[in-house]
């Protein structure tokens, strides 16, 4: 194993720990809270599933990479917190996707309709 390689391990599993601790935490919690910790929850999953860390062979992070996030006590946090202050929004996405998949059921009504024109 490659110097990299060990080192995005040790980030994915400092990363994964951190995960695993908050979920243990968030199952002491009342429902109430636990609903307030979703987005939390989910966003923190998607940030360590972004780096797709071993897959297929794949070391997403450079040495100076990994060893910054291994100078981090919670490097999972320290993203997250980084990702809601990022300009983008997540709905603006949403919104993207909305649209096309909106043209794309204008388009196939438009078809349908054409056909069964062509039918009559």
């Amino acid at each position: 194993m490659t110097k990299n390689e060990i080192l995005n391990q040790k980030v994915w599993q400092k990363m994964q720990a951190e995960l695993d601790s908050f979920i243990s935490e968030l199952k002491t919690k009342p429902p109430d809270e636990l609903i307030k910790s979703a987005y939390e929850l989910i966003y923190k999953q998607d940030i360590l599933q972004s780096f797709d860390f071993d897959v297929d062979g794949n070391y997403p992070l450079t040495d100076e990479q990994a060893k910054s996030l291994l100078s981090i006590k919670y490097p999972l946090d320290y993203l997250y917190q980084e990702w809601l202050d990022y300009d983008d929004s997540v709905l603006d996405t949403l919104r993207q996707s909305n649209d096309f998949a909106i043209d794309k059921q204008i388009e196939r009504l438009k078809s349908r309709a054409e056909k069964e024109r062509e039918v009559r």
